[in-house]
């Protein structure tokens, strides 16, 4: 009897899956933040992009109120409009977050 073997057991432990459908470019500026259909009366939100494809872009900054689903306009030099939030990873101090474009809402 030839049993298959999990695909799992055949990569390492630290080994993760890309599972991105557009490539990043590494994108470096200040991009501020600013919530959708929300309560919060806030300041926009001074972040820093770290890369950025065709569909969306991921940026670092200190604010611990972004989650899943949110809705927010952005503005940076070269691209401006609504994106919403996908993921958010707190580690430490550090805040890092991954957007995805709303369609037809971003212009360049």
């Amino acid at each position: 009897m030839h049993l298959k073997q999990s695909p799992l057991v055949e990569r390492p432990p630290d080994h993760k899956e890309e599972r991105r459908r557009n490539p990043r470019r590494e994108v470096q500026g200040v991009i501020f933040l600013k919530f959708l259909k929300s309560d919060l009366r806030s300041a926009p939100i001074r972040a820093f992009l770290i890369d950025m494809s065709a569909s969306g872009f991921r940026a670092s900054h200190t604010s611990k109120e972004l989650c899943s689903g949110q809705e927010v306009a952005f503005c940076h030099d070269a691209v401006k409009g609504m994106a919403r939030v996908v993921w958010t990873r707190i580690v430490g101090q550090s805040v890092e977050s991954g957007f995805l474009f709303c369609q037809g809402k971003h212009k360049e």
